[in-house]
């Protein structure tokens, strides 16, 4: 028997290495995956108001960040976005730490024991839980991801990028885009945490500095003529009551989300839901499949994003049968 490959990440240089060697098949899909040490995020904000203080002019945005954090550790642990699946330990790992130092305010959180979390409990194989944990690592605590972020602004803005960019930088930004591509569930993090970086940085005053990696990223001033308006965030809602189940896709693998159609009764509203089976019981996952295979009414909790142009998604808490068809057996 082959001896089971062992992987262990111990600083930003393996990082890229392993992800370059995953990205090019060089990595075995029974890897075993580890981290120590690595990624930290370390985000460090200097300025007037930043002497050992947190402004809460900037607290919205790190508070988002902290959402999504919760969002990424639950789409790759359990399958879905709704937070609640989270259990207190998950929050203990994850949870931003804000440390003080003299003439600005350092924000640190170790997402070492968070990512191994994942990997024990991900129903990807070594490579793909590799592209993507090294990818949401990057991108969140490089100043290769922050560069990336501020080139495409300075472009949008349709100005000439000051952003200057070693050879082996440029490399590592490529493997980052070839893992977008690899691996499209990606995208919707970069997304995320692009708009925190614009958030932030909105929320500057002119003289104030971001660095990522003890490395100049962008002041105020700066972010005042290139970053525009953060789109609106989309919001929480809930959407409950009796639906009926028009469609359902069964997960591929064990173990993997549902994916399902409903229509409001009250109002005819439709939407497409997502069940992740960790935060469901074995008896609500039973009405769910009863449901989908006969046109019968269900009372359902769901936790949804509601944003400019609607929904943009949604996960269900709970399913029940209606109490006057609780004892029906048709």
């Amino acid at each position: 028997m082959a001896a089971v490959e062992k992987i262990t990440i111990k600083n930003e240089q393996e990082a890229w290495t392993a992800l370059q060697q995953a990205l090019a098949g060089e990595i075995s899909e029974t890897a075993q995956i580890s981290f120590e040490g690595w990624p930290v995020f370390r985000l460090t904000i200097k300025g007037e108001d930043f002497n050992g203080t947190v402004p809460t002019r900037v607290m919205p945005p790190i508070l988002e960040l902290q959402k999504e954090i919760y969002r990424i550790y639950c789409r790759a642990k359990y399958q879905t976005e709704d937070t609640r699946a989270l259990k207190q330990d998950d929050r203990d790992q994850l949870e931003l730490v804000v440390v003080i130092e003299k003439g600005s305010t350092e924000f640190i959180t170790e997402l070492g024991k968070a990512l191994n979390e994942i990997v024990k409990s991900s129903k990807m194989d070594g490579k793909q839980v590799l592209i993507l944990l090294v990818s949401v690592g990057a991108m969140l605590t490089t100043s290769v991801g922050w560069k990336d972020w501020l080139q495409t602004k300075e472009r949008l803005h349709g100005e000439e990028t000051t952003v200057t960019l070693s050879q082996e930088e440029t490399k590592r930004l490529e493997m980052v885009t070839k893992a977008l591509t690899q691996q499209p569930e990606l995208k919707k993090t970069h997304e995320a945490l692009d708009d925190f970086k614009s958030d932030l940085s909105k929320r500057l005053k002119a003289e104030d500095n971001i660095k990522i990696a003890d490395q100049s990223i962008i002041t105020g001033a700066r972010a005042a003529e290139i970053v525009p308006t953060p789109r609106v965030q989309a919001k929480e809602i809930r959407l409950d009551g009796e639906f009926e189940i028009n469609e359902v896709k069964f997960p591929k693998v064990f173990g993997g989300t549902y994916r399902f159609a409903v229509t409001r009764t009250a109002d005819g509203r439709q939407l497409m839901v997502d069940a992740a089976p960790g935060v469901l019981s074995e008896q609500q996952i039973s009405i769910l499949k009863d449901g989908a295979f006969g046109i019968k009414h269900v009372i359902m909790e769901i936790n949804a994003r509601e944003g400019r142009s609607g929904i943009t998604g949604a996960n269900l808490v709970s399913i029940s049968w209606p109490k006057a068809d609780s004892n029906d057996d048709d």
